[in-house]
Order: C-alpha cells, then sequence, then structure tokens
C-alpha cells in the first residue's frame, strides 16, 4: 500500500510538472541566410536576438539543401547516417529513385528517430505546420497535428492556425509547435540573394515572425521561441550541362542542382572522361568526398559527385534516364560546401525563459538543433546521434 501510494505522489507530481513545462514554438526560414537579419534591418528577428540568445553561423550538412538539412535538425544525425542524403537521389536496393517533388511523403525515405515522434512518446502532443518529413508517417506514426505541404497556404493562413493550437484546450494543446516559411529561398532561387525581390521576402518572413512572437507570447508568456532555418544562399556564377562532355551510358543522374551524383555501370571510365573534358567540376568517387563533409558512408550517395567549382548550377542527363532532367536556369543556390562558402550558413535564435539574454556562440551546426530542442523539451537523445549539446549549450541558462 505504502508503494502503490509513493508511485500515486511520484506520477501526480510528473503529470504538474509536465502541465506546466513551457511550450516550445520552432520558427523555421527556409533559406534565410546568416547575415540576412543585420544587412536588412529586420525589426523583430533583431528584437529577438537581443532580447534573447543567438549563434552567429548556425553550418549546414552537406549537402547544404533542404530536405537533409531539416531531416538533420530533426534527427541529430548527418545526411549520410539518416539515408536523406540529398533532394534527389537513387537507391539500388529498392531500385527506386527520391525526389522531394514526387516521394517525399513516403516514409520509407526516412532514417533517424526526428524529434517530433520522441516528444510524441514521451507524451506530449506535437503540432507541425509543412517542416519536411512531417506528414511523411515516419516509423509508421505523425505528430498529432499537422499539415501536408501546400506552398499555396499563405503566411497568414499559417499563422492562424498555429494560434489556434496554441489556444486550444489544455489537455489537447500541444506542447510543441513547428512552423515552415519558404519565402526567401523561394526569391533566392529566381532572382538571387541580393535581389529587390530577395529583400522584400526578408522583411516579408521577418513581419510573420513579429506577428507569431506577439500571438503566442500572449496566450503562453513564458513559450521558448526557436527562429531558424536550413541553409543560406549565393549568387550563380554559372550553368552547365555537362550531358555531352562524356558518354553517360549505363549511368542514372540525380540532378541536385548545386552537384549531380551518377550511378554508373562504369564509374572510373565515366570519371576519367569527365576529368579531362570538363575542368569546371571536380568528380569525386564516394569513399573519397573530403572526409569533414562526412558524406561517404551510405549506399544511396552516388559512386560520384560531380560538384562545381564555383557556385553553379551542374546537371547530366545520360541516354534512357527518364528521371534525370535540366536544371533551369536559377539566380541563386546553395548546397555547396559550407566551410568553402560561408554563405551557405543559416541562423539560430532562442528567446525565452530558458536562454540567456545576450548571449552568442560563434557558431553551431544544423545537426545540434536536435540537442537544442531535446534539451529544451526534457527528452533523453537516443545514442548514435551526430548532435552534440556542447556547441549550442551556451545559449541556455
Amino acid at each position: 500500500m505504502v508503494g502503490m501510494l509513493r508511485t500515486l505522489v511520484a506520477m501526480l507530481f510528473c503529470g504538474i510538472a509536465f502541465a506546466v513545462q513551457p511550450p516550445v514554438l520552432i520558427i523555421a526560414l527556409d533559406g534565410f541566410r546568416w547575415d540576412f537579419a543585420e544587412r536588412e534591418h529586420t525589426i523583430n528577428l533583431l528584437d529577438l536576438k537581443r532580447g534573447g540568445a543567438s549563434v552567429e553561423t548556425l553550418v549546414p550538412s552537406f549537402p547544404s539543401t533542404t530536405f537533409p538539412n531539416f531531416h538533420s535538425m530533426a534527427t541529430g544525425m548527418e545526411p549520410s547516417h539518416h539515408d536523406l542524403v540529398a533532394m534527389m537521389f537513387h537507391d539500388r536496393e529498392k531500385r527506386r529513385s527520391f525526389s522531394y517533388m514526387k516521394n517525399s511523403s513516403e516514409g520509407e525515405w526516412y532514417g533517424g528517430t526526428p524529434f517530433w515522434l520522441l516528444a510524441e512518446a514521451s507524451g506530449i502532443k506535437t503540432a507541425t505546420y509543412f517542416w519536411p518529413g512531417t506528414d511523411a508517417n515516419i516509423q509508421g506514426k505523425s505528430p498529432t497535428y499537422f499539415k501536408k505541404y501546400d506552398g499555396r497556404v499563405t503566411n497568414e493562413e499559417r499563422i492562424a492556425q498555429v494560434l489556434a493550437w496554441f489556444r486550444l484546450p489544455e489537455s489537447e494543446r500541444p506542447g510543441l509547435v513547428v512552423v515552415y516559411f519558404s519565402d526567401v529561398d523561394s526569391a533566392g532561387h529566381k532572382t538571387g540573394p541580393d535581389s529587390a525581390e530577395t529583400r522584400a521576402a526578408i522583411q516579408k518572413v521577418d513581419a510573420a515572425v513579429g506577428e507569431l512572437v506577439k500571438g503566442v507570447r500572449k496566450i503562453r508568456k513564458d513559450t521558448n521561441i526557436l527562429v531558424l532555418s536550413d541553409h543560406g544562399q549565393i549568387a550563380v556564377a554559372s550553368r552547365l550541362d555537362l550531358s555531352a562532355r562524356a558518354n553517360f551510358t549505363g549511368c542514372l543522374a540525380a540532378n541536385e542542382a548545386p552537384m549531380t551524383m551518377l550511378y554508373c555501370d562504369e564509374p572510373e571510365r565515366v570519371r576519367a572522361e569527365l576529368l579531362k573534358s570538363s575542368p569546371e567540376v571536380e568528380v569525386w568517387r564516394r569513399a573519397e568526398t573530403p572526409e569533414y563533409l562526412h558524406y561517404r558512408d551510405n549506399p544511396r550517395i552516388g559512386d560520384l559527385i560531380v560538384v562545381p567549382k564555383t557556385p553553379s548550377i551542374v546537371f547530366i542527363v545520360p541516354p534512357g534516364d527518364a528521371d534525370a532532367q535540366p536544371v533551369p536556369d536559377l539566380k541563386g543556390m546553395h548546397g555547396y560546401d559550407p566551410r568553402r562558402y560561408r554563405a551557405m550558413a543559416g541562423i539560430l535564435i532562442g528567446s525565452g525563459p530558458a536562454f540567456r539574454r545576450g548571449a552568442v556562440t560563434p557558431a553551431a551546426k544544423t545537426i545540434d538543433v536536435f540537442a537544442l530542442v531535446c534539451r529544451l523539451m526534457g527528452l533523453s537523445m537516443p545514442p548514435g546521434v551526430d548532435a552534440e549539446i556542447r556547441r549550442v549549450a551556451p545559449l541556455l541558462k
């Protein structure tokens, strides 16, 4: 009887602690470069930085593209470890190809355990508005509330839904809410990172951030808020169609735009031909990619990785490869080596009771977002992740 009473008291205590745990709101800004807030004198983002904590540069994993890095933030794993190695890739075992435009809602492509599943397993309801992968039923499970991606949905609709989630009765209210905005990334691709259109998009998402923060704080003043981005962007130098530079018979190509991965019957022959004909690119064997990129140990990575020597668009259309398509003439891009191009880095700002006011740390990695979210939610990180709390711990009280 005494043991049962102690157990009941402990359960009641934990329930009370859980009820008063501050909620977490994650605001994800696709393509928001590390210096955009200061460059454009954004009112709301700079106000959050002054009143909270921030990282000077959030360094993406390679390739510095959207789906790999959002899933790295979600799982704490490098792309070669969570299996989503690119926006486009081929899986020989499945005899199928992944494309973010076609089958990204299929959970079988995603490895690792995202933070929303960890939270749900701990009894915390989650709600997500367009974070990549949240509509994919990963491991056969989904957030309590989620939206399937639809780029036509306005920022105002997204904000209204987030506030509605925060207003739910306590028994239904999510403890973790995620919302995603793509305006800056879209404008950067079409017109370049320095265009008037991109500058306007920066101000547009800053206004959305301001409205969200104001609205959420009216409902729950103690909310811990994270504003982050997956990568930055850089102006495109050229567009390289290498389709006629070598004999690509027997190859499949995954045209990522900032790189092309080739899956070939004769990779060494193709590599030799490309190196001879195409001085504008490097042609890495999978096993010989730069070690610091952590981009070797996954069979979904191509036999060859074709990388331009300047920030350019590159693509190859092999004969008979129905999935390989030319890449359009984009003005801004990302996906390049983040060590070589600082413009690939994004932002990370924390505001709320968990954060040290005015704290700034020089750099963290996108994988470390997972460690930070786990700490904010009181979740234990599973074994085998690449994230390290030490790079973001200085932001916390």
